[in-house]
This record gives C-alpha cells, sequence and structure tokens, in this order.
C-alpha cells in the first residue's frame, strides 16, 4: 500500500497525472511556437511535472539500481 492506496490504484493514478502533464506540455510548446504567454497551463504543466516525479519516488524500491540514478540527480 502507498498512502492508504493499493499499488494498482496509485499506479493508475500516477499515469494519469503523466498524461496530464504529456498534455499540458503539448499546449504549452504549441503557445510557444506562437509566442503567446499561457501562465495558468504553464504552471499547470510544472506542477504535473513534480508530482509525476514526486509519486513516481513514491513505489516501493527493493534494490538501488543502476537506473534510479538518472531519477535521483533530475530530483
Amino acid at each position: 500500500m502507498i498512502l492508504g492506496l493499493s499499488i494498482q490504484t496509485f499506479t493508475i493514478i500516477h499515469v494519469i497525472i503523466s498524461l496530464m502533464a504529456i498534455a499540458s506540455g503539448i499546449v504549452v510548446l504549441i503557445g510557444m511556437l506562437g509566442s503567446r504567454r499561457m501562465p495558468g497551463w504553464t504552471a499547470f504543466f510544472l506542477l504535473t511535472t513534480v508530482l509525476t516525479s514526486v509519486t513516481g519516488f513514491l513505489f516501493p524500491i527493493r534494490a538501488s539500481r543502476p537506473r534510479s540514478a538518472p531519477g535521483l540527480c533530475r530530483a
């Protein structure tokens, strides 16, 4: 259990947050290409990307693996 949720439910929430980050990032990118400021969308994008990283680190880790290093450096 993670934060009182089953691992399956927590994974679904993590994936939904990640997809929202990707979608909002596309909206922000389109705005940037059109030289438009989108402060609300940008804030939402940053929030969802941070939440994706935070929720990713809450998953149980059985052993430290080399693939964990880039995530730790990025955070």
